[in-house]
């Protein structure tokens, strides 16, 4: 099925799979893939995918790979919640993330995921140049 076939994008430049069901398990197996040495990965849209909170914490853990060379992550009309943008923001103050854009509009992202993604702009480790979180 599609996880399996999401390992196969790591001679990929850009991939997207907006609207495709990835869930959290496609998000899984596509962290997986990001933190390959040989991937080269830079961009990567996942709107629309029915990814949840799990899903953003495994890319955020990719994120913070020194292996991992994305610079514009589309994680918008999901359903990553604060926990998932908590997780997100911890990876862009990390000095090994690589990120300059990142989407995560239409999250139900409250309070707390807003306030971590606002002091993680602050840090700075974070290269985020551009932040949709609308």
């Amino acid at each position: 099925g599609l996880v399996q076939r999401l390992s196969s994008i790591a001679e990929c430049v850009s991939f997207d799979v907006e609207g495709r069901d990835v869930k959290d398990a496609g998000a899984e197996a596509l962290a997986a893939t990001l933190r390959d040495a040989n991937c080269k990965l830079h961009t990567l849209d996942i709107a629309d995918d029915g990814v949840g909170a799990a899903g953003a914490e495994a890319l955020a853990a990719a994120l913070r790979d020194a292996n991992c060379k994305l610079h514009t992550l589309n994680i918008d009309d999901n359903a990553v919640g604060d926990a998932g943008a908590e997780a997100l923001a911890a990876a862009l103050r990390d000095a090994h993330c690589k990120l300059h854009t990142l989407n995560i509009g239409e999250n139900a992202v409250g309070d707390a995921g807003a306030e971590a993604l606002a002091a993680a702009l602050r840090d700075a480790n974070c290269k985020l140049h551009t932040l949709d979180i609308g």
